[in-house]
């Protein structure tokens, strides 16, 4: 190649480039955009917020337990929980409302004792004709061995309401097991007087042996006597009672007493214990005619106890439901075992506190129910007349701001005193012996 050639190469090769570099520059830039370092949104679907529920019941009559009777006043609850009591209240809208202008109000009945209702957290069956038996009678709340639960008819939401509170129990029934538990307590007390030692021996300086802590039983004893948890002893007889007051008395513990038929002969003595007794008014026991004191079963039992200030929880002979216990149309219920009890002179308010307040207190729910008050659940059973007379039926029973019975609607007992029919046999007469006059201005209904 020639010399001229190269350099006419060359040149070209020059005007390119300046040709492409001045369109380059006249071309706009585009940057591109800086990488976020936040994460890209997620379409999140926003959950229903669940719509609070209103039930409210226009009553005429309630027996708040706790305090005194109210007149035609109104019962609001919001989410199974009472916000409030009074009249004119201004309901919610789509406020589910009951009617019971008519009708006595009471708290859901506490039953203390009971089994063959209450399965696991979700396994009871709440569509079981025990239940329904159950809430016919006015029942609301159950204990089962160390499960309390409210008889949810249909739903296991709220059905549990917690565990039990501790109790130890104390065998007493034969000489072997009150030796046992003697030298039980006999050994807590030493562990405790060693502990004592021990505290002070370091307080002086010295090493002594580590103690090593009670376990099983013995730690349970331990909290026997220390009074965090009580003592349940199921006794009858005057001497067995005699014995658990004795102990009671000389090791410093608290009981919980079932049964107690003979407690009336020693009132004095198991209320200076401090015992809190589950009685079964007609529960009989034979009197004794070989001994020179008094012995046997009284119809007074639980309005002696009452009036030594004796706490009284009211139940049946058998915590099961059928013809037999809790519930059954041989009338084998808690309101008749309480009736009983009001017709060996306990006052009326108490039987139905032995019905609600007190055994939710025995058990640690008094919080929630026993009673109807603000911020309580909302356990009601509404009936036309007293509620302890032997021909009242519940007409409702409510649990947590529900309707979980309608006499009207269920198979059992709606054809008993209908409530359509319109008639003398819907005021139920009173042939139910009192020991009480009735309150003044009070009126069977």
């Amino acid at each position: 190649m020639s010399h001229s050639n190269t350099r006419a190469g060359l040149v070209f090769v020059a005007s390119l480039a300046l040709i492409s570099g001045a369109s380059a520059q006249s071309r706009p830039t585009r940057s591109r955009p800086a990488k976020s370092t936040k994460a890209p949104k997620k379409d999140v679907k926003k959950k229903d917020k669940k719509k609070d529920r209103y039930f409210a019941v226009h009553a005429g009559q309630v027996y708040t337990v706790s305090g005194p009777v109210l007149r035609d006043v109104t019962i609001l609850s919001k989410n199974g929980k009472i916000v409030e009591i009074g009249r004119d209240l201004h309901l919610p809208k789509k406020t589910e409302v009951l009617d019971a202008k008519k009708y006595r109000v009471y708290p859901g009945l506490v039953a203390y004792n009971s089994f063959g209702l209450v399965g696991g957290a979700d396994s009871t069956d709440v569509y079981s004709l025990e239940m329904a038996i159950a809430l016919s009678t006015g029942i609301t709340t159950v204990g089962q061995g160390n499960t309390i639960a409210k008889l949810t008819w249909g739903t296991l939401e709220g059905h549990v309401v917690g565990a039990r509170e501790m109790t130890i129990r104390l065998s007493l029934r034969s000489a072997a097991q009150r030796k046992k538990l003697r030298k039980a307590l006999d050994g807590v007390v030493d562990y405790r007087r060693k502990a004592r030692e021990y505290k002070a021996a370091l307080r002086r300086g010295e090493k002594p042996t580590k103690l090593k802590p009670l376990k099983g039983k013995q730690a349970m004893f331990a909290k026997l006597l220390s009074g965090e948890v009580w003592g349940y002893a199921r006794a009858d007889s005057r001497a067995d009672l005699a014995q658990l007051v004795e102990l009671a008395t000389r090791y410093g513990f608290r009981v919980t007493l079932e049964g107690g038929a003979e407690a009336w002969t020693m009132a004095s003595e198991i209320s200076r214990a401090g015992f809190r007794v589950i009685v079964v008014p007609r529960s009989r026991r034979s009197e004794n005619p070989t001994l020179s004191r008094q012995t046997g079963w009284s119809i007074q039992n639980a309005s002696i106890l009452h009036k030594h200030g004796i706490p009284v929880v009211i139940m049946s002979r058998s915590a099961g439901i059928g013809l037999w216990g809790l519930a059954g149309s041989d009338l084998f219920t808690l309101p008749l075992e309480a009736a009983f009890a009001v017709r060996g002179g306990l006052p009326e308010a108490e039987a139905l506190k032995g019905l609600t307040l007190n055994p939710a207190r025995f058990m640690g729910v008094s919080d929630r129910v026993g009673s109807i008050e603000v911020h309580k659940d909302c356990d009601l059973v509404i009936t036309r007349g007293d509620l302890l007379h032997y021909e009242t039926l519940p007409e409702w029973t409510v649990v947590n701001g529900r309707i979980a019975y309608d006499k009207e609607k269920d198979s059992l007992l709606s054809h008993v005193r209908s409530r359509d029919i319109q008639g003398k046999n819907l005021d139920v007469p009173l042939l139910w012996p009192r020991t009480e006059k009735p309150r003044k201005g009070m009126k069977d209904e």
